[in-house]
């Protein structure tokens, strides 16, 4: 009996981080940060915002500038609108990183 109560508690909380992905995997609100090709340190960060479907993902930015990711040949594989390679890293279920091979940007989600 308790591991029947342990395993439906395991499905209950599986269920509900699948169900908060969903929520955001339209269209969210989120902060993001600009890096150069190997720098530690931020050049720039602001408000953003964060679409995905389908596999395709939109970062738009406040200044109105957009990156149109469509799918690759693999998982979390991109090409931008200029057909430059791009990874998707997620490193938790509030934070994702998109790298291309001279910056990356690290989306959080508000």
């Amino acid at each position: 009996m308790k591991k029947f109560i342990g395993i439906a508690a395991s499905v209950v909380m599986a269920s509900s981080c699948a169900f908060t992905q969903l929520a955001w995997a339209d269209s969210a609100e989120a902060t993001c940060e600009f890096y150069s090709h190997g720098d530690k340190k931020k050049d720039r960060s602001g408000p953003c915002s964060f679409s995905q479907r389908q596999g395709y993902v939109d970062i738009g930015l406040s200044n109105g500038k957009t990156f149109n990711l469509s799918p690759g040949d693999k998982p979390d594989h991109f090409k931008d609108q200029e057909d430059h390679k791009v990874v998707r890293e997620a490193v938790d279920a509030t934070k994702q990183v998109y790298k291309w091979d001279q910056k990356k940007i690290v989306v959080t989600f508000k």
